[in-house]
C-alpha cells in the first residue's frame, strides 16, 4: 500500500485546529454583534432606539391626540386623570391646558405618560423660541441629558387656540 491515499495524524490535527479556530471566530463574532445585553452590540442599539422612539411617539400622540379624560383634567387630582390631552378641539391646542401641563407634578405626568424619569416636553414657536403663556415657558418633565447614549425626539405641529399661531411639540425620551 502506498502513502498517497492515507491521512496522517499530523494532517488531522492541523485541519482540526484550523476548523476550531474558524468556528470559534464565527461564534465570537455572532455573540458580540447579536447579543442584546451587550451595550456595544448593534442589536442592542437598534432595540434601545426603537424602544425610546416608540415611547416618544406614544407620549406625543397621547398629548396631541385628545382633549384628555376628563376634559378638565387640570382641575382634578392626579388619581382622577385617565389621560392627559392638550387639545381644545380636533385641530387646536388649548393654551389653558398647555399652561396647566407645566403645573402638573412631574411624578403624575410621568406615570400618566408611562415615561419614567427620562422625558422632556417642550413647546416651541416656529422661530425656535419656547412658547410662554402667562410668563411661564411651556416645558415639563426633566432637563434633557445630553450625555445619554440614546435620545429619541418626536415633533408634532399644532395650531394654538384661537387659531392664530402654529407651535411645535418636542417630546424627547432618553436612556
Amino acid at each position: 500500500m502506498n502513502r498517497k491515499g492515507q491521512i496522517f495524524t499530523m494532517d488531522l490535527l492541523i485541519s482540526l485546529f484550523i476548523f476550531l479556530l474558524l468556528f470559534s471566530t464565527v461564534l465570537l463574532f455572532i455573540y458580540s454583534n447579536a447579543d442584546i445585553d451587550n451595550t456595544y452590540s448593534s442589536y442592542y442599539s437598534q432595540l434601545e432606539s426603537t424602544y425610546l422612539n416608540n415611547l416618544a411617539v406614544q407620549g406625543a400622540n397621547s398629548l396631541i391626540g385628545s382633549e384628555g379624560t376628563p376634559v378638565n383634567w387640570y382641575a382634578t387630582s392626579c388619581s382622577n386623570i385617565k389621560q392627559i390631552g392638550l387639545m381644545q378641539n380636533y385641530l387646536e391646542a388649548s393654551p389653558i391646558k398647555l399652561y396647566n401641563l407645566t403645573t402638573l407634578p412631574v411624578s403624575c405626568l410621568s406615570s400618566l405618560l408611562k415615561a419614567g424619569a427620562s422625558f422632556n416636553i417642550t413647546f416651541y414657536y416656529l422661530n425656535g423660541s419656547i412658547v410662554n403663556i402667562n410668563g411661564k415657558p411651556i416645558t415639563a418633565g426633566f432637563p434633557i441629558d445630553s450625555a445619554s447614549n440614546y435620545i429619541a425626539s418626536i415633533g408634532r405641529f399644532v395650531v394654538l387656540y384661537p387659531g392664530n399661531e402654529i407651535v411645535r411639540l418636542s417630546y424627547t425620551e432618553w436612556a
